[in-house]
């Protein structure tokens, strides 16, 4: 197994998550409303079954809690112990208890230097700031002097939801891009280009939106001057394939992405295993000129966080 796929998109929900978040908060933004099962036995049985050496472990949305920093340093304790329990099947994406700005850099050294983490999860938004905001420099500059992997994952956003679908389905897309595009105006990707950010799902609707998104840029007083070429700031992000596989998805990710920068990803246990399937059939049908099987299986998440990358 040690040169099948890397999942960089893979939750786990431990016993301190589940206490203090509740399951009936995920099962909330799910489409069939119910709250996904996990076990660590479950996830190398579902990899077991799609050729996935190692999964990324990441919890996922945090809401509003009584200490936060308490509970996340459980769960990045948690996800250390799965790694120590099972060598070379888990790799995790420790969390941070912002906005606390003091508390997540204190958390930045912890999992990094005593938990070796493979990097950090970090949320679209908080309290309705998205992650270009000032008040998010100080912990970008600590991660860009360390060289940071963040993977920035949807959360529940801050404004009610549109009477229309789970925030899952269509707000988290959209989420994820109104964050990354708040990154690209605040110049963060230029001020820190020592952080490797990862987009959750493809970007969202990043890809899409590039046309659109690259003019407007171009129209506001002093972005580009700030900022410099749009498309080299949508190229400098990573984006993996967990729910975003498809001909449509693959042909908008090859205009704006870095072919080296595209990662796969399950979102296991939240994507059921026929989601799962379908999605790793579209990957398998894959035709699309610059991008290739064997590096968004393995080869860009190995350099990206320092695994072996075979010679196939």
């Amino acid at each position: 197994m040690s040169l099948g796929k890397i999942d960089t998109h893979q939750h786990f929900f431990p016993k301190v998550y589940i206490e203090a978040v509740s399951m009936d908060v995920l099962a909330a933004q799910m489409p069939d409303k119910r709250a996904p099962q996990w076990t660590p036995e479950g996830a190398i049985a579902m990899m077991d079954a799609n050729d996935i050496a190692e999964g990324i472990l990441s919890v996922s949305s945090v809401p509003n809690i009584e200490d936060t920093a308490v509970v996340l340093r459980g769960c990045n304790e948690a996800a250390a112990d799965l790694r120590a329990r099972y060598p070379g099947r888990f790799g995790a994406f420790a969390s941070l208890p912002l906005p606390d700005i003091d508390a997540s850099l204190a958390e930045v050294a912890y999992a990094l230097d005593t938990l070796k983490a493979d990097g950090f999860i970090v949320f679209t938004s908080y309290a309705g700031n998205y992650l270009g905001d000032e008040r998010f420099m100080p912990l970008w500059e600590e991660l860009d002097r360390r060289a940071a992997v963040v993977l920035i994952h949807p959360n529940e956003p801050s404004y009610a939801l549109p009477n229309v679908a789970p925030a899952s389905v269509l707000e988290f897309p959209f989420e994820t891009t109104r964050t990354a595009t708040s990154l690209i105006l605040a110049g963060v990707l230029t001020r820190f280009p020592g952080i490797r950010f990862i987009l959750s799902h493809a970007g969202g609707t990043l890809p899409f939106l590039f046309p659109r998104i690259s003019l407007c840029l171009q129209m506001m007083p002093g972005v580009i001057e700030r900022i410099g070429d749009p498309a080299t700031a949508f190229r400098a992000f990573y984006y993996y394939t967990a729910l975003a596989a498809g001909p449509a998805t693959f042909a908008a990710l090859a205009k704006v992405a870095d072919p080296q920068k595209i990662t796969f990803g399950t979102d296991f246990p939240m994507a059921p295993a026929f989601g799962i399937e379908g999605f790793a059939k579209e990957l398998v049908a894959m035709d699309i000129e610059g991008l290739s099987r064997a590096a968004i299986y393995r080869h860009n998440a190995a350099r990206l966080i320092g695994r072996h990358i075979s010679n196939q």
